[in-house]
């Protein structure tokens, strides 16, 4: 639908999170990963008694379509035991472009367009991944969802 943030830089701390980790075809096996994601994920952090620390997270750490490499998981606040194909991972401190998306998911690129290209024209360079931190659920109507997307960068030299 649209932005409905201004893109502004942000510091953020260090963060624990499980994840599942594939390179995938987007357009056949991207929605079947989430769901496995979800599904082997979630159970991880109830069992351990502990909760999600946000809603799901998804990086794309390339732009390849046909073989995209895509990261899917949840923040957690406490350490919890990964098992099979989940892995705790620790994101650095780092600082990001960051702003926010509402709208149906498949109508997010021209906010993505409009942060990757505000990133070169404030003197920065991507440094990392494409984050999705999806901030409500999917029990709202579509043109509800809210989606912080983030880019770690650096300034440029």
């Amino acid at each position: 639908m649209a932005r409905v943030s201004e893109i502004m830089v942000k510091q953020f701390p260090e963060q624990r999170m499980l994840m599942m980790r594939k390179t995938i075809h987007f357009f056949t096996e991207y929605s079947d990963f989430i769901g496995t994601a979800i599904n082997s994920i979630l159970p991880l952090i109830e069992e351990s008694g502990a909760f999600p620390s946000s809603g799901l997270v998804v990086c794309f750490h390339n732009i390849d379509l046909e073989a995209l490499d895509v990261e899917i998981g949840f923040q957690i606040a406490q350490p919890i035991e990964a098992k099979g194909d989940v892995t705790v991972q620790i994101l650095l401190g780092c600082i990001a472009a960051v702003t926010i998306d509402r709208g149906p998911y498949e109508k997010q690129d021209p906010t993505l367009e409009e942060l990757m290209k505000w990133i070169p024209e404030h003197g920065y360079e991507p440094d990392g991944g494409v984050y999705y931190y999806y901030l409500n659920g999917e029990d709202q109507p579509e043109n509800e969802y809210l989606t912080e997307m983030r880019i770690p960068v650096k300034r440029k030299k």
